[in-house]
C-alpha cells in the first residue's frame, strides 16, 4: 500500500516575521536540470513575492532543493506563494520530462526566525551550500543564490541564460542591520562566506530534515567576529 502524504498542516503566520522555507524532490529526485530551469524559477518566485506581498530576504536554489527566507505582509502570504510556486514550477518540470506524478517531497517546511542570532546563522547557512557540497569554488559566485546580491549589496538581481532572464528583488535591510553593513557600496560579504564562523542551526536542521547534499557542523555566530 503506497504511502500517504502528511495532511496539510496549519500554518499560524505572522506579519513582518521571518521564516526559512525549504523542500525538497520527491524522493531526493532533482527538481532543477537545466540552467533555464532556476532562471525561471526565480522569476516566478520574484513575481509571485510582488503579487503576495512577501519581503525576499535571501534564497538558494540546489539540485535537488530550495532554500527561502521570507518575511510576509499579509497573513497566509507565504502559504498563497508557495501553493502557485511550487504547483507551476512541478507542472513545468513534468512537462519537460514528459513524466508525471509529484515533484516535491509532500509539504514545505518552516522555522520561525525568533531572534537575531538565528536570522544570521540562517541567511549564512542558505548562501553556504553551493561551497558545502562542492557545487560552487567560492558561495557568492554561484549564480542560483542570493548571494551576489549581498556581495553587491544592490537589491537588484539579474540572473541569466541564453534568452531567460530574471530579476529578483531582495530586502536588504535587516541583512545590512545585522551585519553591520552601510545602505550602499561592495561588502566584504564574502569573506563571511568563507569564514569558519558558521552556525548552531545548520546542525539542527540537517538532523531534523537530511538532504543529500550535506552541510558541515557548525559553530555559533559571533557579533562583527
Amino acid at each position: 500500500m503506497r504511502p500517504q502524504p502528511d495532511p496539510p498542516r496549519l500554518r499560524n503566520w505572522k506579519c513582518r516575521q521571518i521564516y526559512h522555507v525549504y523542500q525538497r524532490g520527491s524522493q531526493r529526485q532533482a527538481t532543477f536540470i537545466r540552467p533555464a530551469d532556476f532562471v525561471l524559477y526565480l522569476d516566478r518566485l520574484d513575481n509571485l513575492a510582488r503579487r503576495y506581498k512577501v519581503r525576499i530576504h535571501a534564497f538558494c536554489l540546489m539540485t535537488n532543493h530550495v532554500h527561502l527566507l521570507l518575511e510576509p505582509l499579509r497573513r497566509g502570504a507565504i502559504s498563497r506563494l508557495m501553493q502557485f510556486l511550487q504547483s507551476q514550477h512541478a507542472r513545468y518540470m513534468n512537462g519537460l520530462k514528459h513524466t508525471a506524478g509529484h515533484l516535491w517531497h509532500h509539504h514545505f517546511h518552516v522555522k520561525h526566525i525568533a531572534n537575531r542570532s538565528q536570522y544570521c546563522e540562517t541567511l549564512l547557512y542558505i548562501e553556504r551550500n553551493p561551497s558545502s557540497v562542492n557545487l560552487a569554488r567560492q558561495a557568492h559566485l554561484y549564480p542560483y543564490s542570493s548571494a551576489a546580491a549581498h556581495t553587491a549589496n544592490q537589491p537588484l538581481l539579474t540572473v541569466t541564460y541564453k534568452k531567460h532572464r530574471a530579476q529578483i528583488r531582495l530586502y536588504l535591510n535587516r541583512w545590512r542591520k545585522e551585519f553591520d553593513f552601510p545602505e550602499s557600496g561592495p561588502t566584504n560579504w564574502p569573506d563571511w562566506l568563507r569564514s569558519v564562523r558558521q552556525a548552531t542551526y545548520a546542525r539542527d536542521l540537517q538532523r531534523q530534515h537530511p538532504a543529500s547534499e550535506t552541510v558541515s557542523p557548525t559553530r555559533p555566530l559571533a557579533r562583527g567576529s
